[in-house]
């Protein structure tokens, strides 16, 4: 299925959050895994919901009092960037799509490499074959900002390339959707 058939599929979708299945989908790091996410979600009402969750966190150490105040504080500045401007003026580097003037959330398309992007809030993972990652170096407050962002809403955001060799299937509302360019 090429890109725009693609596209003009999930453009079917009824206009609200969906299930969407993605089978056999290979990472960079060569990690097989079958995901569901929920799609056609909006990343503004994450971040709100995100905001309200780490506020009201109980927090007892320094740390992660201080990864609190810095996502707190990068969440702000997102929703403030999302509230004055269009999602194009935000991120020109992707393409989006309209279906009757409404942004089908959740779908995009990097003109540069004509790579889709699915995104959505993954619901559950279930890993076929483990992938080889390296060992990161990162900073204490940098774990502690992953942990406390990992039980948010964005911190279940994901991007997924949508490319032949990376997804064997795409299930979603009764359609199967095998990507093909």
């Amino acid at each position: 299925m090429i890109a725009n058939d693609f596209v003009s599929e999930i453009s079917k979708l009824r206009p609200s959050a969906t299930f969407l299945s993605l089978k056999g989908y290979r990472n960079d790091s060569g990690e097989v895994a079958d995901y569901q996410i929920v799609f056609n979600i909006s990343y503004h009402n994450a971040l709100k919901n995100s905001i309200k969750i780490l506020a009201d966190m109980d927090l007892t150490s320094e740390l992660d009092k201080q990864a609190r105040f810095e996502l707190l504080d990068s969440f702000a500045k997102s929703l403030g960037r999302m509230s004055s401007n269009n999602m194009e003026e935000i991120d020109q580097t992707y393409t989006r799509f309209y279906e009757n003037g409404e942004l089908i959330k959740g779908i995009k398309l990097h003109p540069a490499t004509n790579t889709l992007h699915l995104y959505g809030l993954v619901m559950n993972k279930k890993v076929l074959i483990p992938g080889t990652y390296t060992k990161t170096n990162k900073k204490p407050l940098t774990i502690a900002k992953d942990r406390l962002r990992y039980q948010t809403p964005v911190g279940k955001f994901r991007q997924f390339k949508i490319l032949p060799d990376q997804v064997d299937m795409i299930l979603v509302e009764n359609m199967s959707l095998i990507p093909t360019y």
